[in-house]
């Protein structure tokens, strides 16, 4: 038998999120019942275009049927909903109703095997990479119009590219909280220039200062000052770091001295040497423009690089170089030493620690005003967001619904809110307070 007349098989499904995997452009399907367009019942239908909350689809092969036409062209839209909508019978679909009490079948579906011509898979397969490689992860885009009636993003909101999947989706991190993704050629938008951002590496700072004997004399011995007594010469050592920065550095500072043509040569605009007050010490500090996120193994080459020029570069010549102190001492600062010497970036070294369990973001509403707005691990305050409704209730509604999406707990929604709110550290930033407490803290009821 010709195996492109072969009958395809319906295939069986176990749950929303097999289901959701499984369909994409060009996914076949059929509809078995439908309590409201009974002139759907049979017709098989080609999946056209995949979202986050939903898909397209049109009438197999009848391009003007009223189905395939609607939408603006798009085809039939159909939400995926809730799991808990959803009964998987064997190969058949169920879906319930859920705007109705009873909560009674609305439709059944039942899905076919895909079969695609392998000299298309190659070209989507090209163009897919070619997406990858002009779309990179951090990426940062504005959007200008998505063509989505049901749930679009709003033109001129920002962020950034998370990641591109097997169907050429360019999956976002919107500024506003929200993910969903852009579709190349139906979505208009614009790549941003890369947003250069501060990264400081911290390192421990010491100096040895000669002081001026009875005779007016430098002392042949010295005394060793470490970070927090060097915090009164913070003046005079960043004069003398700036006094040492070379003419050839006047661009790019230290990374004129990078050697190598890779992605932290282009990611890193520059690098210099100063001095910082944080925690009663003075810190030795290589300040760096970023454009982008730097990769583990990106941060690892870089601080590989800084520590070489702290020991045996710039540093080596900057310590053998005098400062002349109120008292008529000379100090003669190392950025770098052997002894227990590390190069950590501001996270590392000065943030809390995060509590284990923590999503990357959840939804909430105000208390006062019951607005919506989405809460980013590890941030202090909130994003409003953009689905936002007048109704306080079906505010609360929509969080529930989109923390569901993601997996967030309710223990874990009030870990965040109270991180956002009072600080990463404290112990209402954990989940586990909400576990062996019973949902309450400080005698309010939270949530």
């Amino acid at each position: 038998m010709d195996a492109s007349k072969k009958q395809r098989e319906a295939v069986a499904f176990k749950s929303l999120a097999e289901l959701k995997r499984f369909i994409r452009p060009g996914v076949e399907f059929k509809t078995v019942s439908h309590a409201n367009h009974a002139d759907m019942v049979g017709l098989t239908r080609v999946v056209t275009t995949v979202q986050t909350v939903g898909f397209y689809s049109k009438i197999k092969d009848q391009p003007e049927h009223p189905f395939s036409t609607c939408n603006h062209g798009k085809g039939f839209y159909t939400d995926f909903g809730k799991a808990g909508n959803y009964i998987f019978d064997g190969t058949t679909v169920k879906v319930k109703d859920a705007r109705k009490q009873d909560r009674g079948v609305i439709y059944e579906l039942e899905f076919y095997d895909r079969e695609q011509n392998m000299e298309e898979t190659i070209m989507d397969r090209k163009m897919v990479n070619f997406l990858r490689e002009q779309y990179p992860p951090g990426t940062r885009i504005r959007l200008n119009a998505m063509d989505d009636p049901h749930h679009p993003i709003l033109p001129g909101t920002e962020g950034e590219v998370d990641f591109v999947d097997d169907e050429g989706q360019i999956f976002m991190k919107w500024d506003n909280g929200r993910t969903l993704p852009l579709i190349p050629g139906e979505d208009s938008f614009t790549v941003l220039p890369p947003k250069l951002t501060t990264l400081k590496l911290y390192m421990p700072l010491t100096a040895d200062l000669y002081e001026r004997n009875e005779y007016g004399d430098l002392d042949d011995s010295s005394t060793l000052l470490e970070g927090s007594e060097l915090r009164g010469y913070k003046d005079q050592i960043t004069a003398a770091l700036v006094k040492n920065r070379m003419p050839e550095e006047t661009e790019r500072g230290l990374m004129h001295w990078y050697d190598e043509a890779d992605s932290v040569d282009r990611k890193v605009r520059s690098a210099v040497f100063t001095v910082e007050k944080r925690d009663r010490q003075l810190w030795g500090v290589a300040e760096c423009r970023v454009a982008g996120e730097l990769s583990d193994t990106e941060m690892d080459t870089l601080k590989e690089f800084i520590t070489g020029q702290a020991s045996d570069g710039w540093g080596e010549g900057f310590e053998q170089r005098e400062i002349s102190v109120d008292d008529g001492g000379e100090l003669y600062v190392h950025l770098w030493n052997s002894d227990e010497w590390t190069i950590q970036t501001e996270q590392e070294l000065f943030a809390p620690k995060l509590a284990e369990g923590l999503p990357e973001l959840c939804f909430s509403t105000l208390p006062g005003t019951g607005e919506l707005i989405c809460i980013k691990r590890g941030v202090s305050g909130y994003y409003p967001s953009d689905w936002n409704t007048d109704d306080p209730a079906h505010n609360r509604e929509i969080a529930d619904y989109n923390n569901e999406r993601l997996g967030v707990t309710q223990e874990q929604r009030l870990a965040m809110e109270c991180g956002s709110m009072h600080g990463w550290g404290v112990p209402g930033a954990d989940p586990k307070t909400y576990e062996q407490n019973g949902m309450k803290m400080g005698g309010m009821t939270l949530g």
